[in-house]
């Protein structure tokens, strides 16, 4: 599914990596191959991860990444 979006130019959205850990090393892979020289990736191609807070999650997909966090309003109390 990522292979077919970033040749052509999908939205790909994984939801909840903290509970894929195992996986998330194929996941490096497959994006430092999207970096290296030569590889074809379509300007319109979108990658999007959800997850928790964890501590296995690859350091070199988040440098790839842009960051964003959702925080409840200041003063909100929790369920």
């Amino acid at each position: 599914l990522i292979q077919m979006g970033f040749e052509r130019g999908f939205w790909v959205c994984l939801e909840n990596c903290h509970l894929s850990t195992s996986w998330m090393p194929t996941l490096e892979l497959l994006l430092q191959g999207m970096h290296s020289p030569g590889a074809y990736v379509h300007k319109d191609f979108r990658l999007w991860l959800t997850s928790m807070p964890t501590a296995e999650f690859p350091v070199s997909v988040l440098q790839y990444s842009i960051k964003m966090t959702l925080e409840p309003p200041q003063g909100l109390k929790a369920n």
